[in-house]
This record gives C-alpha cells, sequence and structure tokens, in this order.
C-alpha cells in the first residue's frame, strides 16, 4: 500500500513558493511576535522561580512539578527568540530533575545553580557570547558530576546573537 504525500506533491506543483522564500516568510512573522514570545519566556522564568521558592530538601512535588513545567515552557520558547543558552540550561534541568526523580537521589544545589543560570543568562546581554559560555561551561560540570546526559548543542545563534 502506498501512502500519498499531499506535501509533497504540492510542493513540487510549478507557481508555489518555494522553500527559501516560506523561511524568510515564516522569520518575518516570528519578528512580530517576537515581543510576545519574550513576554512568554519571562513569565516562564517566573513561573520557573516561583516554584523553586518552594521546593524543600526532600522536594515537595507540587514545586517540583512547578520548576519541571516552567522548564518545559522556557524551552517551547527560549530558541524562538534567540536564546539557545537558556534553552539548553532549560534541558539540562529536565534531565537532571529525571536523573534524580529516577535515582532517589536529590541535590538542592544543583537544581538551584540552573535557576540562577536562567536568571543570570535572561539578564546578559544578546552579544555576550563569552559570558554565556562561561556559564554553560559550569553548568556542564554540574551534569557531569551527577552522570546526567548533556543536552545537544544548541542550534547556530540566530540572526541578533550572531550580530549581537
Amino acid at each position: 500500500m502506498k501512502v500519498k504525500n499531499r506535501l509533497g506533491e504540492m510542493m513540487r506543483q510549478p507557481g508555489g513558493r518555494s522553500l527559501v522564500e516560506a523561511l524568510k516568510g515564516a522569520e518575518k512573522r516570528l519578528e512580530k511576535l517576537s515581543p510576545d514570545l519574550l513576554k512568554g519566556l519571562d513569565r516562564a522564568i517566573a513561573r520557573l522561580e516561583a516554584g523553586a521558592a518552594q521546593l524543600a530538601d526532600p522536594p515537595n512535588e507540587k514545586a517540583l512539578a512547578e520548576v519541571y513545567q516552567g522548564s518545559n515552557e522556557i524551552i517551547a520558547l527560549a530558541g524562538l527568540v534567540g536564546y539557545a543558552a537558556i534553552d539548553e540550561v532549560a534541558h539540562g534541568l529536565c534531565e537532571l530533575i529525571d536523573a534524580f526523580t529516577a535515582e532517589g537521589q536529590w541535590n538542592d544545589q544543583a537544581i538551584r545553580v540552573h535557576i540562577d543560570a536562567v536568571q543570570l543568562l535572561r539578564a546578559l546581554p544578546q552579544g555576550d557570547k563569552a559570558g554565556r559560555e562561561q556559564v554553560l561551561d559550569g553548568l556542564r560540570k554540574v551534569w557531569n558530576r551527577f552522570g546526567v546526559r548533556q543536552p545537544a548543542a544548541p542550534p547556530p545563534a540566530a540572526p541578533e546573537e550572531a550580530a549581537g
């Protein structure tokens, strides 16, 4: 049985938009949404911070869920607005929480350093590549110490980061 690929067929039709044109259009639409996406990122960071403020040792399940959900929201938004480093930290935080939960261990300091890193990276100027790398290098040591799988390297810098 062969399944028809309607998208593939549409792309092969003459007179359609090229991939480059479609990507440029998407980038323009994303630029228009950028202020709202940044507000969403800031709300997600605030949610992360609020959950972290309620954590204890051992962690309160509700607060831990709030931290995890805040991290997931950050993952969904950070890369879209040129904050790949924050995306990487949020991924690392989720991996760390997953590892701690699976192993029945907890290290409050390791969690809190991620929260601090998110706050710091959001406050750093977009063009401060050395500062971002210094923060990420420190977190990579935390990930290694706890045997956490390191998040994939962030995608290439967004235009505003590269120009920064």
